[in-house]
C-alpha cells in the first residue's frame, strides 16, 4: 500500500473538505472516521449559510466566513459534477426577526455594519408577514438577508466525501485511532485500535469535540469542548416557509422535502448526547413563538450533535505547538458547515507548503499557550 501524504482523523465536514481540496490537487490522502460519516456534529447541523450570522465575531472570523460563503456556489456545482450527488444548495434568503425595541436596535446595528453588497434591508413586521404569513403578529421589525443560503448537510457531506474518493482519496469508516505514531518530535502517522499502523507524511486532527483528547496524547492541551445541540424537524404540506427564519435564539430552516428544521440548543453538557424533554420543549415553544402558523405541522424527528467549541469561540487551525508533522482543525462551533470550504482550502494550501489565501495566524493553537 502506498503511504499517504496526509492522514486525516475525523470524517465530518471539516475533515472531508480538507480531503477534497487536497485530492483535487493530486495529493494522496487517507481519511479515517471512527463511526458513520459526520455522526457527531456535522449531521446535527441545519446547514445554514450566512457570513454574518454571529454578532460577536472578531474581524478575522468575519473575513474567514465571508471567504467561505463566497466559495459555496462554485463548490457545490463542482461537487455535483464529480460525485453525482446534489448538496441541495438553496439561496432562499433569511429573515432575522425582532419582537421588541432591544432586538430591533440589534438588527439596525447589523444592517449598518454590513457590506452594502450583501443587500441587507430592514423591513417592518407587516412586510415580514407578507413574505412569510406564518410569522407571529408580535414581530415588529425584521432584517431581510437576500443572499442567505443553506445546504442539506447529509447530501453535502456525502458529496464532499464521494468527490474526494473519486479524485483518489482513501475513505475508511469504522476505523478508530488509538494513538499517534511519533519519532524525534515528529508525528509520523497513527495507530488504530485494531493495532494497524498508518504512516503518513502529515497528520491532521479534525475530530471535532474529541480533538482535544487526541492532542493530549502529545502532551498538548487544546481548550476544545463539546456544545450539545438538540435539533428537530417538523413537516407540513404545503411547505409553510420559503426562507430561513431566525427568531430569538432559534432558527427555522425550510428544506426541499417540505420539512422545517428547528434548532438549536447550545448546552455545555459535556459529552452527554441525549435528547432531553427540556431541550425539545424549548425548541417547540420557541418555534411557535416565532411562527405560530406552524402549530398544525407534524413532528417528524429529533436528533442531537456535539459541536466543537474553543475557549475563545474562534476555530483552531494549523500546526500543533511543539510538534512537526501534525496539524489541527477544530473549534468551529455551530459554523462548521459554513466554514468548511475555506477551512479545507486553507489547510490544503498549508499542507502543500503554499502561501495561504488568508492568514492562519489568528487561528493558531499557540494563542492558548501560557
Amino acid at each position: 500500500m502506498v503511504q499517504p501524504d496526509v492522514v486525516i482523523v475525523g470524517g465530518g465536514v471539516i475533515g472531508a473538505s480538507i480531503a477534497y481540496y487536497l485530492s483535487e490537487q493530486g495529493g494522496r490522502v487517507t481519511l479515517l472516521e471512527r463511526g458513520h460519516a459526520g455522526g457527531h456534529a456535522s449531521l446535527a447541523s441545519a446547514g445554514l449559510l450566512h457570513p454574518l450570522r454571529r454578532d460577536d465575531a472578531v474581524d478575522a472570523l468575519r473575513e474567514l466566513a465571508l471567504a467561505s460563503f463566497a466559495l459555496f456556489p462554485d463548490l457545490v456545482q463542482r461537487l455535483r459534477e464529480i460525485s453525482g450527488i446534489d448538496p441541495e444548495y438553496q439561496a432562499s434568503g433569511w429573515l432575522l426577526t425582532a419582537t421588541d425595541e432591544v432586538e430591533s436596535t440589534e438588527l439596525r446595528s447589523q444592517a449598518q455594519r454590513a457590506d452594502p453588497a450583501l443587500g441587507f434591508r430592514l423591513i417592518t413586521g407587516a412586510e415580514a408577514r407578507e413574505m412569510e404569513p406564518v410569522l407571529s403578529p408580535d414581530i415588529v421589525t425584521a432584517l431581510h438577508m437576500p443572499r442567505g443560503a443553506q445546504v442539506y448537510v447529509p447530501s453535502y457531506l456525502q458529496a464532499l466525501t464521494h468527490a474526494a474518493a473519486r479524485l483518489g482519496a482513501t475513505i475508511r469508516r469504522g476505523v478508530e485511532v488509538a494513538d499517534l505514531r511519533v519519532s524525534d518530535g515528529r508525528v509520523t502517522g497513527v495507530m488504530t485500535v485494531d493495532g494497524e499502523e498508518i504512516a503518513a507524511g502529515q497528520t491532521v486532527i479534525a475530530g471535532g469535540a474529541w480533538t482535544a483528547q487526541t492532542a493530549r496524547r502529545l502532551g498538548v492541551s487544546l481548550p476544545v469542548f463539546p456544545l450539545r445541540g438538540q435539533i428537530m424537524a417538523l413537516h407540513a404540506i404545503p411547505a409553510p416557509l420559503r426562507r430561513v427564519i431566525h427568531g430569538g435564539e432559534v432558527y427555522l430552516s425550510p428544506k426541499a422535502d417540505g420539512s422545517i428544521v428547528v434548532g438549536a440548543t447550545y448546552e455545555d453538557a459535556g459529552f452527554d448526547d441525549r435528547l432531553t424533554a427540556d431541550g425539545m420543549a424549548y425548541l417547540f415553544n420557541s418555534a411557535l413563538k416565532t411562527a405560530p402558523g406552524l402549530a398544525n405541522a407534524t413532528f417528524r424527528e429529533a436528533w442531537v450533535g456535539l459541536r466543537p467549541a474553543s475557549e475563545d469561540g474562534i476555530p483552531i487551525l494549523g500546526a500543533v505547538p511543539g510538534w512537526a508533522g501534525v496539524l489541527v482543525a477544530t473549534g468551529h462551533r455551530a459554523e462548521g458547515v459554513l466554514l468548511s470550504p475555506i477551512t479545507g482550502k486553507l489547510m490544503a494550501q498549508y499542507l502543500r507548503g503554499e502561501q495561504t489565501e488568508l492568514s492562519l495566524a489568528p487561528f493558531d493553537a499557540g494563542r492558548f499557550a501560557v
